[in-house]
């Protein structure tokens, strides 16, 4: 069997007790770059949403003059003026489907942009979770360093026997503490895992919906009409391929979070 003083300096280094001054400087700059970087990309997102709720106001004000354009040119005798608003119309086409574009394009950089913010939120989490363990650890050690001193004290008094006992609790203190650390770091990440892949898959959903609304609004089977029905479907097609792709992800948390179950 390990001498007490062994085990209690092993625990110390299990539990990782001591931090140097520089070490916490460190961990102090970090946390300032990361704040700021923070800080950036909410007002980056802020941008982002206005830009976005401006190109929704014109394109639906692009729809409307469409629309207008379109009934005007059936009540038009004149060939002249007929040919100038068609032309004035394929221009308008034009116009939509490079500010749709430019729209899915803000709307995905909001949702990196968004997950970013989100992974800040989460790390804050994870530290303010550390920072109850660093307590605990420290509780431990407080607990340890009164158990090695009355040992030490027990055995220079000849109570071999008593000094044994509280040897025996200074063990189990250790095995108890080292096993909630492997539970603690088997399942730390999986409900923030979870979580994240719940928030993806609700905004792939949402995105798909709006895919295929806008599928739906495409009019004609002209040249314009198909290359914006094909640019679509192309990008529904690959949000579908996200979302089956995180399904999986959850399937298997699933399947896992069950067997633990049944192994309990």
């Amino acid at each position: 069997m390990k001498t007490t003083r062994t085990l209690i300096t092993v625990a110390f280094a299990v539990v990782g007790l001591v931090t140097s001054q520089n070490v916490l400087a460190e961990h102090h700059r970090e946390n300032i770059a990361m704040n700021v970087e923070r800080q950036l990309i909410e007002i980056e997102v802020n941008v982002l949403v206005d830009k976005f709720s401006e190109l929704t106001k014109r394109m639906h004000q692009l729809s409307l003059e469409r629309l207008e354009m379109e009934v005007e040119i059936e009540f038009v005798s004149n060939e002249a003026e007929k040919s100038e608003i068609s032309r004035q119309l394929k221009k308008l086409r034009l116009l939509q489907n490079r500010l749709e574009e430019k729209q899915l394009q803000t709307r995905d950089h909001i949702h990196e942009r968004s997950q970013q913010v989100a992974e800040f939120h989460i790390r804050d989490e994870h530290e303010e979770e550390e920072e109850g363990h660093h307590a605990e650890a420290e509780q431990i050690e407080d607990e340890l360093h009164h158990l090695r001193q009355e040992i030490e004290d027990l055995r220079e008094a000849g109570k071999l026997d008593r000094a044994e006992r509280l040897q025996r609790r200074a063990e189990e203190l250790i095995e108890q503490y080292s096993k909630q650390e492997r539970r603690r770091d088997e399942f730390a990440g999986k409900p923030r895992h979870f979580n994240r892949l719940m928030e993806e898959r609700r905004e792939a959903i949402a995105h798909l919906e709006e895919l295929h609304e806008a599928l739906e609004q495409i009019e004609g089977d002209n040249e314009e009409a198909e290359e914006e029905r094909d640019a679509l479907e192309r990008k529904a097609v690959e949000v579908e391929e996200f979302l089956d792709a995180i399904n999986r992800k959850l399937e298997e948390l699933e399947a896992a979070q069950q067997k633990e179950g049944e192994e309990e």
